[in-house]
C-alpha cells in the first residue's frame, strides 16, 4: 500500500512538473493545449475510491492552477473528470469483470480504452473551456478548443500507451 502511494506521488510530481513547465506553454493555433497530467487520473486502478479520485483530481488541478496562475478552472475540470471517471470506466468494460485492474490498452483493449479516455477528456475539456470562456456566446470557439485539445491529448495518451508494458 505505501509503495503504491509513493509511486503515485512520484508520478504526480513528474507529470505536474512536465505539464507546468512544458505542455502548458504550448498552444497549437491558439486553441489546443495538451493536458498530459490527466493520464494520471485515467490510469488509477478500477476500484479506487471516489473520495481518493476526487482528492487526486482536485490536487492535480490545483497544482496546475497555481503554476498557470488560473483561478481554479483546472481544479474544477479535473474534479469533474475524477467524479465521472468510474461511470465511464464501467460503461466501457466488460460486465461482470470484478477484477481490480489499471485501465489500459492491455486490460480493456484498444477500442475500450480509446472510448473511455475520449469521453473523459471530452468532459474535462468541455468543463475547462466553458469555465475559461465563461459564456456560450462563442460556441464555435468552445467547440474548436474542446475538439483540438481532446485530439491533442488523446494523441499523447495513445503514444504513451504504446510504450507501456503489459503487466
Amino acid at each position: 500500500m505505501t509503495r503504491d502511494l509513493f509511486i503515485r506521488i512520484r508520478n504526480f510530481a513528474i507529470l505536474a512538473l512536465v505539464q507546468a513547465l512544458i505542455f502548458s506553454q504550448i498552444h497549437l493555433f491558439g486553441y489546443a493545449t495538451a493536458h498530459i497530467y490527466l493520464i494520471f487520473l485515467l490510469k488509477l486502478p478500477r476500484f479506487t475510491s471516489r473520495n481518493e479520485l476526487l482528492l487526486w483530481g482536485f490536487l492535480f488541478g490545483l497544482v496546475i492552477d497555481i503554476f498557470g496562475n488560473t483561478p481554479g478552472i483546472n481544479a474544477c475540470a479535473a474534479t469533474a473528470l475524477a467524479f465521472a471517471r468510474n461511470y465511464f470506466l464501467d460503461a466501457f468494460t466488460q460486465k461482470g469483470n470484478a477484477d481490480d485492474f489499471v485501465p489500459s490498452v492491455h486490460t480493456i483493449g484498444w477500442s475500450g480504452y480509446t472510448t473511455y479516455a475520449l469521453f473523459n477528456l471530452l468532459l474535462f475539456y468541455f468543463v475547462l473551456y466553458l469555465l475559461e470562456l465563461f459564456t456560450i456566446q462563442y460556441p464555435v470557439t468552445l467547440l474548436i478548443s474542446v475538439a483540438g485539445s481532446t485530439i491533442l491529448t488523446m494523441l499523447f495518451t495513445m503514444v504513451l500507451e504504446c510504450f507501456t508494458r503489459k503487466k
